[in-house]
Order: structure tokens, then C-alpha cells, then sequence
């Protein structure tokens, strides 16, 4: 699982994240697009939060969502995943969903 922090409020700042499978393999992210889908742990059903990330390194599987304002106004730890759709040739032939992720929300200053 990979954790990253934020502070509640806060907004501008990327979280960062690499694309792995369940044996830890770095995925190769060319022609791929990255959705982050967050949920509270309470309602896994429900989604709070569901955005594309920016692919940075596409051979190295990293990426990273640009935190907006009003997304993380909580102090909280939200559940979630990284969504790997592969698109070629403009039709979507993969949809696969990447180790968990956990994003905790801090108090701020």
C-alpha cells in the first residue's frame, strides 16, 4: 500500500505515486491515463474524490494528482486506489485497478 500525507486545507502541492502491481512491478504507463479514486474508509462504496493524475515518468510508473482547493478540508485518512486505463487507438482496451493507496489528511500549521 502506498501512504501519502497532506495537510487539511492545504492545496497546490502534488501527491506523488508509482504505479505497481500486487508483486510490486513498476508499470510502464505509455499509453496509459491514471484516474486517483478516493473513498472514505466508513463509505467504500461512495467515492469522494475521483481525478486524472499527470503522468511524469511514463517507463518508471510515477505520477502525481495536483491537490485543488477544497478537496482535503478534513483531517482524515481516506482509502483508495490508482485506476490504469489503457487507450489505444482511441478505443479503451484495459481498464486495471493498482495496489491500494491511503491518503491521510494532517491538521494543519
Amino acid at each position: 500500500m502506498q501512504e501519502v500525507v497532506t495537510p487539511k486545507g492545504d492545496y497546490g502541492h502534488d501527491l506523488n505515486f508509482t504505479c505497481q502491481d500486487s508483486a510490486g512491478a513498476i508499470y510502464d504507463l505509455t499509453d496509459y491515463t491514471v484516474t486517483l479514486k478516493l473513498w472514505r474508509p466508513a463509505t467504500p462504496g461512495t467515492l469522494f474524490l475521483e481525478e486524472e493524475c499527470d503522468i511524469d515518468v511514463a517507463v518508471s510508473g510515477t505520477c502525481h494528482y495536483t491537490v485543488q482547493e477544497g478537496d482535503f478540508e478534513e483531517a482524515k485518512t481516506y482509502a483508495g486506489e490508482l485506476e490504469l486505463t489503457e487507450t489505444v487507438e482511441e478505443a479503451i482496451t484495459k481498464v486495471e485497478s493498482m495496489i491500494p493507496v491511503r491518503v491521510i489528511v494532517t491538521e494543519s500549521g
